[in-house]
């Protein structure tokens, strides 16, 4: 299974935020190459709740929950086929040094030159066009990023394309998420790039510069598609394109109270070290799909800091 590291770079993603009142219950749809999944998201003061499947192919895994709760300082993970959940400090603290490298992790990028050898291009284009979805005002707009290597590249072209709908911020706030998650800097309009290292990860990486054309696009999208080209050699020197389509969509939004008891442990279940969130599936198939959850817990973990 490839995974272009198109999908991990990052630039402005909207982020949700739990207002106290409404509550807000929505659901997602998203996949790419004929394969999707859904989340149901529910959001209630500085509580939340994901409602969630792991996959392996067309093997479905158990149905999980994650749970963040600010007022106990904890975010606790259910297993509901087999009644099991686990617990943590929540918002975790921070790997210490020690820590980073023990897990051969890369404290601070090396890049293969004090100069930018990839630029990336950002183009936000409003169409003007607006409708009504979910009973608010949706705009719509095309997000144009462009990858171009510089001298000294070791990168090749790409370009991704976002068409989305999407809310206006002054009908619901998204970008702020609960009061315990970890803050952005205050003031800062910065750009997220993340970068899959090859095998070693001691790799030198090209050293980014960001161009920005038009206002970037700060909304929440109730439906975008996403197509990706990207260009990369093969090691003995073939070129070759990669095309790739990931489409997400709201297929439900509702705005009201919500049960404080989908934000509880549900009673019966018992605390365990480890509960299992994955399709039971062969050792190879597990070590693949074991990576590519690492993959998203690491994108992931853009949202939690």
């Amino acid at each position: 299974m490839h995974f272009s590291s198109t999908w991990l770079l990052f630039l402005g993603v909207p982020l949700l935020q739990a207002s106290e009142n409404p509550g807000i219950k929505m659901t997602i749809q998203q996949g790419a190459a004929g394969l999707s999944n859904q989340q149901t998201i529910h959001l209630q003061g500085d509580r939340k709740r994901m409602e969630y499947r792991n996959y392996m192919g067309a093997k479905e895994g158990p149905r999980l929950v994650s749970i963040t709760r600010c007022d106990l300082g904890q975010a606790f993970e259910l297993n509901l086929d087999t009644s099991e959940y686990t617990s943590r400090p929540y918002p975790p603290e921070p790997f210490t040094k020690e820590e980073i490298e023990a897990r051969g992790l890369q404290i601070s990028a090396r890049y293969v030159s004090e100069s930018p050898t990839l630029r990336i291009e950002i183009t936000t284009t409003d169409t003007g066009e607006r409708k009504e979805i979910f009973g608010h005002i949706a705009r719509h707009v095309i997000t144009t990023r462009k990858q171009v290597p510089l001298e000294g590249s070791r990168s090749g072209p790409q370009e991704m394309v976002t068409d989305g709908w999407y809310i206006d911020s002054a009908d619901i706030v998204f970008h702020q998420r609960l009061s315990c998650d970890r803050k952005w800097p205050e003031g800062k309009k910065g750009h997220a790039f993340a970068y899959l290292h090859a095998a070693g990860g001691n790799q030198p990486i090209d050293k980014p510069e960001f161009v920005t054309i038009g206002e970037p696009e700060t909304g929440f999208a109730l439906n975008s598609v996403m197509i990706s080209k990207s260009t990369y050699t093969l090691p003995e020197g073939t070129k070759k394109q990669s095309d790739s389509k990931f489409e997400m969509q709201v297929t439900q939004f509702e705005e009201g109270p919500l049960d404080p008891a989908l934000f509880e442990i549900p009673p019966g279940f018992k605390h365990v070290d480890h509960i299992e969130r994955n399709p039971v599936a062969a050792a190879s198939s597990t070590q693949i799909n074991n990576l590519w959850q690492r993959c998203k817990a690491s994108v992931a973990s853009l949202f939690n800091r």
